[in-house]
């Protein structure tokens, strides 16, 4: 019953205040909307950064003479190996031509194939960083059969660096734009709340509960931060068609971006107004 009345008089508050709830929904909703691209980013970044730390890898060169099973099967058993790949010379010279398609008139030059056999070997994820890729190489160098291995493992120590950078600016930048939104909500619950201060006194002289003056404004900041969601899924499902055209295979996951954004107007709406009634009711 408490709650039924407390929900007709959010709807009242609502509606008496709509030019201010309006207002101050068009900003959460962008806000919300900003939220909602730093996690499409992030997703997508994570995705490339995970798909490049497969790609870590040794590629060891063999002599004309090598055994490449036996090297195989050696390379194998070594610590943090995860999977040995043979590449003939002529898989590997394949390669080549297909990743230099508009440039084979530069392999012509060669009367026969200059690119030697090779086996590729792929690292558990713990030894993919620049000290683990020597030690393994090292050992691989040490076999009989072997001519040389490549592994760039500076290349590897820089992507992991920027991996942590972009991991600590992923949570300043969460942080600041959630507390954004938790402020704009809190602004108008804040502003609503002193726009009926006179009604809520009398309320409190007649004996109404803190709880019972908080449900309309509680439930102004959910349906607020839930409409705020709402928008904001529509302009990131816009803002991801645009983009498909410039970048290909976006990761967007379209109901857990839905459920997120939901969730994430709900909760921070919610937290919004308990803060401005905390103030308020103290």
């Amino acid at each position: 019953m408490a709650i039924g009345i407390g929900i007709r008089e959010g709807i009242r508050t609502i509606t008496r205040n709509s030019s201010l709830f309006f207002l101050s929904l068009l900003v959460a909703a962008i806000s919300l909307f900003l939220l909602s691209i730093f996690a499409l980013v992030t997703v997508n970044l994570y995705a490339l950064v995970r798909n490049l730390d497969e790609k870590i890898e040794i590629i060891a060169f063999l002599d004309d003479r090598a055994d490449a099973q036996n090297l195989k099967a050696s390379i194998q058993k070594v610590n943090g190996v995860q999977e040995v790949i043979y590449v003939s010379s002529k898989q590997a010279l394949t390669d080549l031509q297909q990743e230099m398609q508009g440039s084979r008139e530069i392999l012509n030059i060669f009367e026969d194939n200059p690119l030697p056999a090779s086996l590729r070997v792929k690292l558990q994820p713990s030894l993919r960083n620049g000290k683990g890729l020597e030690q393994v190489s090292g050992k691989i160098m040490l076999m009989n059969g072997i001519r040389e291995t490549i592994f760039g493992g500076e290349l590897v120590d820089q992507l992991k660096r920027i991996t942590k950078i972009i991991t600590v600016f992923d949570l300043a930048l969460l942080v600041i734009i959630i507390l954004s939104v938790i402020f704009v909500i809190f602004q108008t619950i804040k502003l609503t709340i002193f726009a009926r201060a006179p009604e809520i006194e009398v309320m409190r002289l007649v004996g109404a509960s803190d709880s019972f003056i908080a449900i309309p404004f509680t439930f102004q900041g959910l349906i607020q931060g839930l409409i705020g969601g709402i928008i904001a899924f529509i302009l990131t499902l816009v803002t991801v068609r645009i983009g498909s055209s410039f970048f290909n295979q976006l990761y967007f996951p379209k109901m857990y971006f839905f459920l997120a954004n939901l969730m994430a107007g709900v909760i921070l709406g919610m937290i919004g107004s308990g803060i401005a009634l905390r103030k308020f009711l103290k």
